[in-house]
């Protein structure tokens, strides 16, 4: 009778009673607590779950990612069907939920769109400690929102999302990659350099460097032979600067803790502005646990509205090699208790002092275990907008209660609180939000 086994790059994830005498990645139990924890907190953040298929066309992934990216010249699993057509089990997630995003016309009846992922991913890969040829991805998508706040407030979902899982050493890196503007000057510049000193780089780096030069700069092997090698944040224009510098604002007024790595890209081609990844010193030389950015472009390369958006990923495997590595006792700190938001609560901001108090109000209130506790969603991020149109899209999302920051407010350190059935609304002392919010709002 013949052997069978799991083929080479996957893994069974056995329940808690055989974990101990099998050689699995981590036991379905701490799957679970890993999933629970992060749906927990997407919906603290007003996202909502999405649930794409496990395999699209083949042109999907080539036009999304590039075509001249690892994914797609080596990594994906592509087969043709009976009816002759060439399809790919997904590499990565965020292809699938744009095309979702698309064909059901969601920027049609939402203003803003925040969805999040849970499921397997496929590519082949050479296996290593916690990177699988199948492998679970968790992952979220913002659709909507092109200001800087939105950024900010990812970034600091991913490090909410850490900390709960007790991984206090993840290390948050950014840069922005610029945009169609300012880039183009940088390739020019970097493809020069590479030309350079290209006798002296690994294959992979001589093939990426003529398509994709800024691949070679996330080359592990050819890292330490950059020396001088020119750095995007030379090229910026006016606003990609302008953006990311308020990103950097708003995220340490809000407590976030970061480094700016110019050196750091990302390896699929959809990306603009805004990048980011998340190591941890527990997994060695292959340290990343997430990373992601803005892809402001893509929703309208693959044929829908010219709708911003951005997003990341985590690999589940990683997360839960690193959980294992540096936590005891109670693994997931108790997240998964979070149920999903059944009370709204949206802020909005008049002007621009206002909307840098606001955006810190909105982290503090996302942060209290007592608004969490009662199932509540904090909203807010278009500050930008004028006040009219930030309470249009707090009527539409059918939030229950909008907190207003305005000058008048700040200078008497008070909020404005409307409550949306009735209209009314009322000044609070700045210092009390939550205990007034919490009177309102019924347990969970």
């Amino acid at each position: 009778m013949p052997k069978y086994q799991a083929v080479r790059g996957t893994k069974d994830i056995l329940p808690t009673f055989a974990k101990a005498s099998a050689d699995g990645p981590a036991d379905s139990a701490q799957f679970q607590r890993l999933e629970n924890t992060a749906r927990g907190l997407f919906a603290s953040f007003g996202y909502q779950e999405i649930r794409t298929p496990t395999f699209e066309s083949v042109d999907l992934f080539q036009r999304s990612l590039g075509e001249t990216t690892d994914v797609v010249q080596k990594e994906m699993y592509v087969f043709e069907d009976r009816g002759g057509r060439k399809l790919a089990l997904r590499p990565e997630g965020t292809a699938g939920v744009v095309r979702a995003f698309i064909e059901h016309h969601l920027s049609q009846t939402h203003p803003f769109c925040k969805l999040f992922y849970i499921g397997p991913m496929f590519r082949a890969e050479r296996p290593q400690a916690g990177r699988y040829r199948e492998f679970w991805q968790i992952g979220a998508e913002y659709f909507g929102n092109a200001s800087p706040s939105a950024d900010a407030e990812l970034l600091l979902l991913v490090q909410s999302l850490f900390r709960a899982l007790g991984l206090q050493d993840a290390h948050l890196k950014i840069n922005s990659l610029g945009d169609s503007k300012c880039r183009p000057k940088y390739l020019e510049a970097l493809t020069a350099y590479i030309k350079g000193i290209l006798p002296t780089l690994c294959d992979d780096c001589q093939r990426r460097a003529e398509k994709n030069p800024l691949r070679v700069l996330d080359c592990k092997v050819d890292s330490p032979k950059l020396v001088g090698v020119p750095t995007i944040d030379q090229f910026w224009c006016d606003d990609c600067r302008t953006h990311f510098a308020k990103v950097q604002n708003l995220l340490k007024q809000a407590g976030g803790t970061f480094d700016v790595v110019p050196r750091l890209v990302r390896g699929l081609d959809y990306y603009t502005r805004t990048v980011f990844e998340v190591t941890s010193s527990a997994l060695g030389a292959q340290d990343a646990l997430a990373a992601g950015g803005r892809y402001d472009t893509l929703v309208k390369e693959l044929g829908g509205p010219d709708v911003p958006a951005l997003g990341f990923a985590m690999g589940a495997e990683r997360a839960i090699q690193a959980i294992q590595k540096i936590v005891t006792g109670t693994i997931f700190g108790g997240g998964e208790k979070i149920a999903p938001g059944t009370n709204f609560v949206f802020v909005a901001a008049m002007g621009g002092m206002a909307a840098e108090r606001a955006f810190t109000l909105l982290q503090e209130l996302r942060q209290s275990p007592e608004l969490a506790a009662r199932s509540t969603v904090i909203e807010g991020g278009f500050f930008e907008k004028k006040l009219g149109a930030q309470l249009t899209i707090a009527d539409r999302v059918s939030a229950s209660h909008v907190i207003i920051l305005g000058e008048e407010e700040i200078q008497k350190n008070e909020v404005t609180l409307r409550i949306m059935k009735s209209g009314a609304q009322e000044r609070v002392p700045r210092k009390d939000v939550i205990s007034k919010l919490l009177s309102l709002i019924p347990l969970a």
